[in-house]
């Protein structure tokens, strides 16, 4: 099913889980690139103001580019104990972390900035879980580094992979910790089109695996 350009859905991101979700998620859905540069988090900045500072900087100047539809950017960071951890930039940086987070429990924060081109008008908003990983030894942690997947992901692991396995438990949203809360989204989309649609939730990556969503009764309208 086609959307009607003022319902569809345009997520900017260079993020395979959000493209993986949004596509998988919005009929008609388009995938672009960001915009705009992510910055880098200010000294003592509180995690959500920085998510969300993020988010709206990754739409940068896309309502020039974009006239009709609603356009979606976001940004995820792994919260220990008050320190933001962004993508590991190096082998070093992903061992560091790894390790800080081995045995751990700790936030993961998504921002989501929502942008009506047709209006210029934009909402933000944040979501916050929480994750348990198991301990890692030292022989998994630089196996893990020495492999391509810490590079592109907040902390330096992805939740769903179900080879490495290193989260034990969740609490709230597990869309978000892959990198995009479903729920916050649609309740913001819906607040500029009552008329985005989605996919039957069967075919949501990951929906399955959330303890306790709260997309079904977003979609019945449910309180």
């Amino acid at each position: 099913m086609e959307l009607p350009s003022q319902g569809r859905v345009t997520l900017l991101s260079s993020s395979a889980r959000r493209r993986e979700i949004v596509a998988q998620t919005f009929p008609g859905a388009a995938i672009e690139q960001s915009r705009g540069e992510e910055p880098r988090p200010l000294p003592a900045e509180a995690p959500k103001d920085y998510v969300v500072r993020s988010a709206v900087a990754k739409l940068g100047d896309s309502y020039l580019e974009f006239d009709n539809g609603l356009l979606v950017s976001a940004d995820t960071v792994v919260v220990l104990k008050g320190e933001i951890l962004g993508k590991p930039a190096n082998r070093e940086e992903g061992r560091s972390m790894l390790r800080r987070l081995s045995d751990s429990w700790h936030d993961v924060t998504t921002g989501v900035a929502v942008l009506d081109s047709n209006t210029g008008l934009m909402s933000t908003g944040c979501e916050t879980s929480l994750v348990r990983t198991r301990p890692f030894t030292d022989f998994e942690i630089e196996e893990y580094v020495s492999g391509p997947e810490p590079y592109d992901k907040a902390g330096g692991y992805a939740v769903q992979d179900d080879v490495f396995r290193p989260v034990v438990k969740t609490e709230g949203c597990y869309l978000n910790i892959v990198g995009l809360p479903l729920c916050l989204l649609v309740k913001m989309l819906r607040d500029y089109e009552p008329s985005v649609e989605l996919r039957d939730l069967s075919s949501i990556p990951y929906y399955g695996r959330c303890n306790d969503c709260k997309l079904a009764s977003i979609l019945e309208g449910l309180p």
